[in-house]
């Protein structure tokens, strides 16, 4: 069924982001200077990808409730 093979594909890569993605390295300080809170600071690219998995967990917990209904 094609739900079941989108369904896959979308666990394959949350798991994949999910071990390629290191959350430490987006905190590098903890001072209080204005210099080591921008660089504490998630980059864009960190950001696009949190959002992207996250539209990626919302679709995989969508389809898993539609299957289960469907099968």
């Amino acid at each position: 069924m094609v739900l079941e093979s989108i369904w896959f594909t979308i666990a394959l890569l949350v798991i994949t982001i999910v071990l390629l993605v290191d959350p430490k390295s987006s905190s590098m300080g903890t001072g209080n200077s204005s210099v080591l809170r921008a660089f504490s600071s998630p980059r864009s690219g960190q950001n696009f990808i949190y959002r992207f998995s996250a539209v990626l967990i919302t679709c995989f917990l969508i389809l898993t409730i539609l299957l289960s209904y469907i099968g």
